[in-house]
């Protein structure tokens, strides 16, 4: 037997950068389901009635994200539904009333229920979909489990949030920040981050809803930032304008501001093989992907000039 190659192993040996891949979905519904019974698809996850299952598979085929999720020790305290960001949960007295409630929500519709204000984190670690998201989700999520204050964080473990690639992968709503390659180690920095209201750098993606470029960008500064003692709240990327049709090795710069210094970031094109999870390695499939990775960083417009790779 062939010893299994984890498409997360791969990613690392080609040096295929996590920044720029912080894209989250706008809307997530969080259905309470036994990690046990997942399945891939998950409307087709075990005793999921025909019902029930057709209303995921529909509210999915809309855009809108559903995921089941979990929590060791205690299935029965999680709500039957949760919505996010806007953080709205409810149990239902019938599947009837809990489809009407998927099927709502996805026509833009909010059903009545309580609001939970803690931040919640979802930890992928969905077996059935990649074994990087089993093997590093799962040690991940209980690391986080097991110190978590719980009037702070809403811990649950998910099924597929995409980037498999890059496990440990989490969503943190309703901020909708995207973290990867998260280990058990980095557990306790990574909430006491989060708890001063700031992202994790070594494990962040980048912010939502911007190109790949400004993301990169933007984390360079952020680093750049806090190994100078600034406030991260203080960077900002200044317009530039995007490359139509950049390809292999081109180049582009862009200027952000932190506090009284300006800076040079300067970001490169490279291609990569990327295979994004462990089924498509298996398959011998994959295709080159253009990414945007930082090149070089220096400071323009300071006191002091300085400038780091």
């Amino acid at each position: 037997m062939s010893k299994h190659q984890f498409c997360r192993d791969l990613c690392l040996e080609r040096d295929e950068p996590l920044q720029g891949t912080g894209n989250a979905p706008g809307r997530v519904l969080l259905l309470a389901w036994p990690r046990g019974k997942w399945r891939t698809p998950r409307w087709e996850s075990a005793d999921m009635s025909e019902l029930l299952a057709a209303s995921i598979h529909n509210a999915a085929k809309s855009g809108l994200h559903v995921a089941l999720v979990d929590r060791v020790g205690d299935s029965e305290a999680l709500p039957r539904l949760m919505a996010q960001p806007e953080g709205v949960f409810a149990d239902f007295e019938s599947e009837a009333a809990l489809i009407a409630a998927i099927d709502g929500y996805a026509d833009g519709k909010m059903f009545p229920g309580q609001t939970d204000p803690r931040t919640t984190i979802l930890v992928c670690t969905d077996s059935r979909r990649d074994a990087c998201c089993a093997r590093y989700g799962f040690s991940t999520y209980k690391a986080l489990v097991a110190i978590a204050d719980r009037n702070k964080f809403n811990i649950v473990q998910a099924t597929h949030l995409g980037g498999c690639r890059f496990a440990a992968s989490l969503v943190v709503m309703p901020d909708r920040q995207r973290y990867g390659r998260m280990t058990a180690g980095q557990a306790p920095a990574f909430l006491e981050a989060l708890s001063r209201g700031e992202v994790f750098l070594p494990a962040y993606k980048g912010r939502t809803d911007l190109p790949e470029p400004v993301q990169v960008a933007e984390l360079a500064a952020l680093e750049w930032a806090a190994a100078h003692s600034a406030s991260m709240r203080q960077v900002r990327v200044l317009p530039f304008e995007m490359p139509d049709d950049p390809v292999e090795g081109h180049e582009l710069t862009v200027r952000a501001a932190v506090r009284d210094t300006e800076l040079d970031i300067r970001l490169k094109a490279q291609t990569y093989m990327v295979q994004g999870n462990c089924g498509v390695v298996a398959d011998g499939g994959g295709s080159n992907v253009l990414r945007w990775r930082l090149d070089h960083l220096t400071t323009v417009k300071s006191r002091s000039q300085e400038s780091f790779s």
